[in-house]
């Protein structure tokens, strides 16, 4: 199976090297030249917490994106997807399964505007990894996937992209209602993107806090009613069994959540799209949002300095 990850930063990179390992044909298209310059020419660089291994992956700059691909999986933050998309046209129309895994509110709606609804595949996934620099990622703990094809009814492909990704190693499954799996991560996100970002901490760190508990509900609360009255049955309960999960350090507790990440770079985040959201959606509909408010004005004066 010919697979392009169009978005090859920290997580489309790990997925570009697991799926490779499974015997895939992967194809890493990015935007940052010096990045796709050095997986050119040494290879991908992966640390995980036994081993270091160069992985010759093939790469090209987004502008540069020809040939075809069964499968293309848009791994770009939410703010940036549209122009992804406008860069990588050449390469859409071939595909028959086009997925996004990206964190954050309103994907599906971008996808839509420049694929059919049935080649698209939504999803969630709770795997990590970080970018450590031009072709090189730190790849730490474990994750799985939950898909779902919006409107196809080709289930022999379904069936290959997830016994594919499982022979990857990626724990994927699909999901009866990925919709409700897109909220809940969306709301996991805005709790430890945000918070860990504006402390300074890994997940462990902030779970270690004694009041990191009630800081989560804060968020959780407004986020499951805003939820609810969009028809997604969100509870608190499924979100905070996730938060507290994460705080093992045997799953994700060393990990620093992409917005850390951004921020410690200089780099816009996905602020709008998880807490923002939240407030902008919570607003239309008269749902009082003080605390997501709060946070996504916290966040953008800190991209501000």
């Amino acid at each position: 199976m010919k697979i392009a990850i169009a978005g090859a930063g920290a997580m489309g990179c790990r997925f570009g090297y697991m799926l490779m390992d499974a015997g895939a044909d992967v194809t890493l298209i990015d935007g940052w030249q010096a990045h796709i310059d050095a997986i050119r020419q040494q290879g991908l660089y992966v640390e995980t917490e036994t081993t270091q291994k160069h992985y010759p992956i093939p790469a090209m700059l987004a502008d540069e994106a020809e040939g075809h691909f069964d499968v293309i999986i848009l791994f770009t933050k939410a703010m940036q997807m549209e122009s992804m998309l406008k860069k990588i046209q050449p390469v859409l129309g071939s595909a028959k399964v086009v997925m996004t895994l990206s964190n954050g509110l309103g994907n599906i709606d971008t996808l839509a505007n420049y694929v059919p609804r049935d080649v698209i595949y939504a999803g969630v996934t709770l795997w990590s990894c970080e970018l450590e620099g031009p072709g090189h990622i730190r790849a730490t703990g474990s994750g799985n996937i939950e898909l779902q094809p919006i409107a196809s009814s080709d289930t022999a492909m379904e069936e290959q992209v997830v016994a594919l990704f499982n022979r990857a190693g990626l724990n994927t499954e699909i999901s009866e209602n990925v919709l409700l799996s897109i909220w809940k991560k969306a709301a996991f996100n805005s709790v430890m993107n945000t918070y860990c970002a504006l402390l300074d901490c890994n997940v462990g760190e902030f779970g270690k806090l004694t009041m990191a508990l009630d800081l989560a509900t804060s968020v959780i609360k407004e986020f499951v009613q805003v939820a609810v009255s969009q028809g997604i049955p969100l509870t608190e309960e499924m979100v905070l069994n996730t938060v507290k999960k994460v705080f093992d350090p045997r799953e994700s507790g060393h990990h620093y959540p992409s917005m850390h990440q951004d921020l410690q770079k200089g780099r816009l985040t996905e602020i709008d799209y998880l807490n923002g959201a939240i407030a902008r959606i919570g607003e239309q509909e008269n749902i009082p949002v003080p605390v997501n408010r709060l946070l996504t004005q916290l966040i953008h004066a800190k991209e501000q300095r």
